[in-house]
């Protein structure tokens, strides 16, 4: 869970630190990167677009977990546009990406009541080298998975130029 949670709060304070304000704008530009993926289902989906390229979709299905068509869905639609599936966290090496692993479950600590996480998390890689990030979550009270249905999907897509400075700001000084 720490790796995660500190991926995503790495992310967000990359964020706040590069772009010139600490918000996405939703909607205005109709260009998006071909690796933001809405699948048949998707429920009420919202771009963001940020100042350093970033750009953001965010959207809900719902679909019995483990979500394999939206999975394989995602998986064959990138791959149409030759996005490569990494197997390891680009920020995180060594860590087994969700291509590799599947889902993973944990508690969530930082809600106040007790909340369990079933995530299927994994990049891609253009030959641009742009990454795109997928986070699949369902999350409920309990850890069974047996009444999932309510899965959000969250695709990050980040330009090679911000990739090289997410790298170099998570990479330890010497």
């Amino acid at each position: 869970m720490g790796t995660r949670t500190g991926r995503a709060a790495l992310l967000l304070a990359f964020g706040c630190a590069v772009a010139s304000v600490c918000y996405g704008q939703a909607g205005g530009s109709t260009q998006h990167s071909d690796s933001l993926v809405i699948v048949s289902g998707a429920k009420d989906p919202r771009y963001l677009a940020h100042s350093d390229g970033r750009q953001q979709l965010i959207y809900t299905c719902e679909v019995e977990y483990p979500a394999e068509e939206i999975v394989a869905s995602i998986s064959r639609e990138l791959r149409k546009k030759h996005w490569k599936p990494l197997k390891e966290d680009f920020l995180n090496p060594g860590l087994p990406s969700s291509n590799v692993r599947g889902w993973v479950s944990f508690e969530d600590g930082t809600t106040h009541t007790a909340e369990y996480v079933h995530e299927w998390m994994a990049d891609w890689e253009n030959a641009a080298h742009d990454i795109v990030m997928y986070d699949l979550e369902y999350r409920s009270a309990d850890t069974s998975t047996r009444d999932l249905r309510a899965l959000q999907v969250i695709a990050l897509y980040v330009p090679a130029r911000t990739v090289i400075e997410m790298k170099r700001a998570t990479t330890p000084k010497p």
